[in-house]
């Protein structure tokens, strides 16, 4: 009997230690020691994608497949996700919650559920443009480099959709900056 409790004991110990160690990870990754990985099945990852705009383009099926790949991790309100000049390498999506972006110290964007982040990132492997800060408590879904990779080698008609989005939403925010450039351009002329 003692044994038996001694052995599952060590289990849970192992188990701590997986999630201790992939929260290292995914921190390493996103270069934050403030992001706790949470403990999530590709079904309830899907159902957290279902809940975004990522829902409209694409199906049940590619979410759970996603589900592999995204990591679910939470932030504390008021702690640091990433910051300007940081290595980047992933991307998220935020879930729950609310994130501050600033640039040289001057916010330029809030993110509400739904909206991405480190979509470039991801594709240019440059440091971080900005800084990110939870305003609330906030889920969110991250991918790197590393899965990123392993989701294109296994399913590569996937990968090229989710590339395809993040250029959408690339484009949007070019669109906007470039909108807000001629704005400006146009009430301060030299």
């Amino acid at each position: 009997m003692c044994d038996a409790g001694q052995s599952a004991q060590r289990v849970d110990v192992g188990s701590k230690l997986d999630v201790i160690k992939e929260t290292v990870l995914m921190a390493a990754a996103s270069n934050t020691l403030n992001l706790t990985r949470l403990e999530h099945s590709s079904q309830k990852v899907a159902e957290m994608l279902d809940a975004t705009s990522w829902a409209k383009d694409f199906s049940w099926q590619q979410m759970l497949l996603m589900g592999d790949y995204f990591k679910p991790c939470s932030i504390d309100a008021g702690l640091l996700l990433f910051d300007e000049g940081s290595p980047g390498g992933s991307m998220g999506i935020l879930i729950k919650g609310c994130i501050e972006i600033y640039k040289k110290n001057k916010l330029i964007a809030t993110l509400r559920p739904g909206r991405t982040y480190g979509e470039m990132s991801l594709i240019d492997h440059q440091p971080r443009s900005a800084k990110a800060i939870a305003r609330e408590e906030s889920e969110l879904l991250i991918i790197d480099d590393a899965l990123f990779k392993k989701l294109s080698e296994d399913h590569p008609r996937l990968a090229l959709q989710i590339i395809f989005k993040i250029a959408y939403f690339l484009s949007q925010n070019l669109r906007k900056t470039s909108g807000d450039l001629s704005d400006l351009l146009t009430n301060h002329p030299e």
